[in-house]
C-alpha cells in the first residue's frame, strides 16, 4: 500500500472535523451528562496546540455544579441583554420616532440571532461549561507583536478542544460576551487575579452529527499570491 493511499482515511477523517466544527446552540442535548472523563482527554489533546516562546499559559475551568452554571449563565445573558438587545432596542425605537420602517436583517443573520436566542434561554442548563483564559495578560497596546504572543497561545488549544469535542459527538459555541462581566464570573468561580479570560463554551452532546460545512466564498477571493488579493 502507498504511503497516499494509507493517508488517506486520516486525511478524510481530518478533514471532515476541520469542516463541519460548528458553532452549535439550538442542537446542544441538554439531557445527557458528559462525563468528566472525556472532557479531560479533549483538554489533554488541546494542551497540545502551539503556543508561543513554549509557555503554557492556557487555563481552562470546567463549570458543572449547576448553581455555579446558572450563576454564570446569568451574567452572561445579563451581558447580552445590556451590549446585543437593548441597543438593537434602542435602534428600533428610534427608527420609528423617525418614522422609519424597522431595520431588516439579513436571512443569514435572522437565523443566527434565534439561535443565540435558543442558547442565552438555556445556558444554564448546558451540561458543562467551559472557561478558557490565561495567566497572563493582555498588553497594554493591544495590538501588535505581544498581542498577538497572548491570543496565540489561548486560541490555538481552543480550537483544538472545540476539534476534539466534535471528534467525540459533542458540540460547543465559541462565546466572549460575558467578558464585559469578567470580574463577577471571577468572583462565582474564586478565581485568581492572574487569570485573564478570554472565551466560554457550552459544552453538550450534540443531537446528531449530521452537520455541514458553512458556506465560503472560494478561496480565490480571498487568497493572494505574493501580493494583495484581488477584490471578486
Amino acid at each position: 500500500m502507498s504511503a497516499t493511499a494509507a493517508t488517506e482515511p486520516l486525511l478524510h477523517h481530518v478533514d471532515e472535523v476541520l469542516t463541519t466544527t460548528r458553532a452549535v446552540r439550538r442542537r446542544l442535548d441538554l439531557a445527557r451528562p458528559v462525563p468528566r472523563a472525556v472532557l479531560e482527554r479533549c483538554i489533554e489533546i488541546a494542551r497540545q496546540a502551539p503556543m508561543a516562546e513554549n509557555r503554557e499559559m492556557a487555563r481552562f475551568v470546567v463549570i458543572e455544579d449547576p448553581a455555579k452554571r446558572a450563576a454564570v449563565a446569568a451574567v452572561y445573558r445579563r451581558a447580552i441583554d445590556d451590549f446585543v438587545l437593548t441597543p438593537l432596542r434602542i435602534s428600533a425605537e428610534r427608527r420609528a420616532a423617525e418614522g422609519k420602517p424597522p431595520r431588516e436583517l439579513p436571512a443569514p443573520l435572522q437565523r443566527a440571532m434565534v439561535s443565540a436566542k435558543h442558547l442565552v434561554d438555556h445556558f444554564h442548563e448546558v451540561p458543562a461549561q467551559v472557561l478558557v483564559g490565561s495567566v497572563d495578560r493582555v498588553p497594554d497596546s493591544g495590538r501588535g507583536p505581544f498581542a498577538s504572543m497572548f491570543y496565540g497561545s489561548v486560541y490555538p488549544a481552543l480550537w483544538s478542544l472545540q476539534l476534539a469535542l466534535r471528534s467525540r459527538g459533542l458540540g460547543s459555541a465559541l462565546t466572549c460576551i460575558h467578558l464585559h462581566y469578567e470580574a463577577e464570573v471571577s468572583e462565582i468561580l474564586g478565581l485568581p487575579d492572574e487569570l485573564t479570560q478570554v472565551a466560554l463554551l457550552p459544552v453538550a452532546y450534540t443531537l446528531g452529527l449530521d452537520f455541514k460545512a458553512a458556506r465560503r466564498a472560494p478561496a480565490a477571493n480571498v487568497v493572494g499570491w505574493d501580493g494583495p488579493w484581488e477584490a471578486r
